[in-house]
């Protein structure tokens, strides 16, 4: 019976990875907001996207779930599921630096430089002169010189 109802719960997982297992189960499939930031890490962006999703399933509110989301599907050359990544975890905290440090890098490459100013600002008033400050400013003025 257990390998039955065990080979069930695989299946489905298989079928829709953000099926949650029920905690304190022998196939308790826990995965936390690390292991997702090691596979942007590791560039395993695929299998980043579909952990985050999982983490998703019982953290429904974590903006940095969304961002690695968004960070990978840019990555991934996919735009418009990057941006809408973005929204979710600026939605849920409007002050997320990492967020809008990389949705005002997704605005570089899809030439709003408007938009990745409007990011650069909020990352001012957020953090100041802090890295992800540093790092949207130095992009957009190489943007801005043609580079």
């Amino acid at each position: 019976m257990r390998a039955i109802l065990l080979a069930a719960m695989m299946a489905a997982y298989a079928a829709n990875p953000t099926v949650a297992v029920a905690a304190g189960s022998n196939t308790d499939m826990s995965v936390n907001i690390g292991d997702v930031k090691r596979y942007v890490e590791r560039e395993d962006y695929h299998r980043a996207i579909r952990k985050a999703n999982e983490y998703l399933s019982s953290n429904p509110r974590s903006a940095d779930a969304y961002n690695y989301i968004g960070y990978s599907e840019r990555k991934l050359g996919n735009y418009d599921k990057a941006a809408a990544a973005y929204d979710r975890a600026l939605g849920i905290d409007k002050k997320h630096v990492g967020a809008h440090e990389y949705y005002g890098e997704l605005q570089i490459t899809l030439g709003n430089m408007e938009k990745a100013e409007l990011h650069l600002a909020a990352l001012t008033d957020i953090c100041g002169n802090c890295e992800e400050q540093q790092e949207l400013s130095e992009k957009i003025a190489r943007a801005k010189a043609g580079g």
